[in-house]
């Protein structure tokens, strides 16, 4: 993403944690270590750890991570990586409304998710909404997947590595890399997941026969 930020990295999620470190009753400064990423300023990234060695030193950070981001004015998206093992930001899963697990309808992807997803479903909200992102470069259909692992697929993009390595690795996009399928179908994870995350976040509806005695309360409920 380097040719898309418009100053430099900074010290991210690391110097986050050490200025956690320093500053352990203070509020965490988490704005100053967001780097902007497009020049209308609604998208801002606090980048990870380079190292996996620095991992172990980010866990404390996680919970005060977690209460910030999710008092947040905005929507939050997080790459955790591979979960399920002892780096896993545990808090950070907690707090989510929404957990998307990316994979390829391959054999060993597929074996692969089954534990992982274990370990989300035991650490994540009642509320929280759990599904799957297929990227088309395998033998099993989203139904399989569905039936095997148990989790809704929310979107399944294609395989295109040309347009991909626009995301990944800041290639130059062809003309028509803004209407290709892979960012049509990006757009309807983002609409799936916005629905998903409003629907579980809405008051249950009153029977017909309490929608009087329930209006004032329902006015006065959070947005």
């Amino acid at each position: 993403m380097a040719d898309r930020m418009r100053e430099s990295a900074g010290p991210g999620l690391l110097g986050l944690g050490m200025a956690a470190e320093a500053e352990q009753d203070a509020q965490l400064p988490l704005k100053d270590y967001l780097v902007p990423i497009v020049d209308d300023g609604r998208v801002e990234l606090l980048h990870g750890i380079r190292d996996p060695q620095h991992g172990a030193r980010l866990g404390p950070l996680w919970p005060r991570l977690a209460e910030a981001l999710t008092a947040w004015d905005g929507d939050v998206i997080a790459d955790l990586g591979q979960v399920g093992g002892k780096s896993t930001p545990v808090e950070l899963l907690k707090a989510a409304d929404a957990v998307v697990m990316v994979l390829k309808p391959t054999l060993a992807q597929v074996d692969a998710a089954k534990p992982r997803l274990e370990a989300v479903r035991s650490v994540v909200n009642e509320h929280a909404t759990l599904g799957l992102c297929v990227i088309n470069d395998g033998s099993y259909s989203a139904a399989e997947l569905r039936r095997v692992l148990e989790v809704p697929v929310l979107a399944e993009l294609p395989s295109s590595p040309a347009d991909a390595q626009v995301l990944s690795d800041g290639a130059r996009p062809r003309l028509t890399f803004r209407t290709s399928l892979l960012v049509r179908c990006l757009k309807i994870l983002g609409r799936r997941l916005h629905s998903a995350v409003t629907d579980s976040a809405a008051p249950p509806t009153a029977p017909e026969d309490e929608v009087t005695r329930s209006a004032s309360v329902a006015a006065g409920a959070p947005q």
